[in-house]
């Protein structure tokens, strides 16, 4: 829902440890402060094109260096390889935004809610998409996202999309949730609150949403695969919002303790 500027890159193979990828960049019509526009000149020199890129930033962290962080995530948590995506795309947001866009839109409980998380001290997010060249000219194309804390460069929400087909599994084995669970925040060394999970009581097209509590204090919603209960999403409530009445109720009426 964010209006802020959106920068596009042309990602390169070796985007972690090597060159970088030529850059362009579209404006909105809407002014954005967060988003600058990084240039780059390419340089021919002995065949080989190398790629000059000058950093300009207002954030904590440049627009390449959320790229590296996103590419990393993905390769480290769901074992994907950002080499076969033709773009990434690159945009800064602040969950105020997303109050002032949805305050109409939901019901009056919900509304009262988000009142009380406008007050809160949200934190500033870099979001990288990564788009597969196949799809580049699809209108709603899907992509691979990532959400990273600009101010502690942590990975706080990740959706990862593949090809594979949905398993036709309905059956939950609850050992092997737990299991997905704990050894995916042990990847990023975080600990899983004992005795707060609870799983989706039926999957959906293939997956079931689990959720859980951090030690740190923070809840989580999860997706998980009951192909091979791999994680195929995940986000933290890394501003500590207040759950609104619906999330609740839905909580309460469409998942089981662990």
């Amino acid at each position: 829902m964010n209006k802020q500027n959106i920068l596009v890159f042309s990602m390169a193979l070796s985007i972690v440890g090597g060159s970088t990828a030529a850059v362009f960049a579209t404006e909105n019509a809407v002014h954005s402060t967060k988003n600058n526009v990084v240039t780059v000149t390419s340089k021919a020199g002995n065949g080989t094109n190398q790629t000059a890129v000058a950093k300009v930033t207002n954030g904590k962290i440049s627009d390449e260096e959320a790229i590296k962080m996103a590419t990393k995530a993905l390769k480290d948590y769901m074992g994907l390889d950002a080499k076969s995506f033709g773009e990434a795309r690159v945009n800064r947001t602040n969950a105020q935004e997303d109050f002032k866009f949805f305050m109409d839109l939901y019901s009056k409980e919900d509304a009262a809610v988000l009142k009380e998380n406008a007050k809160k001290d949200t934190a500033n997010v870099i979001v990288v998409q990564f788009v597969r060249a196949e799809d580049l000219n699809q209108a709603m194309a899907a992509s691979n996202r990532i959400v990273i804390n600009e101010k502690t460069g942590e990975i706080v929400s990740l959706t990862a999309f593949t090809n594979e087909d949905r398993s036709t599994v309905t059956a939950i084995d609850d050992a092997k949730v737990k299991s997905a669970v704990i050894n995916f925040f042990d990847k990023q060394q975080k600990n899983v609150k004992e005795n707060t999970m609870k799983v989706s009581k039926t999957a959906n097209t293939g997956t079931i949403r689990v959720l859980c509590d951090l030690e740190d204090g923070r809840d989580v919603e999860m997706t998980i695969s009951l192909k091979n209960y791999s994680v195929s999403s995940y986000e933290i409530n890394y501003d500590r919002l207040i759950p609104l009445p619906s999330e609740e109720k839905d909580h309460r009426e469409n998942f089981r303790e662990l």
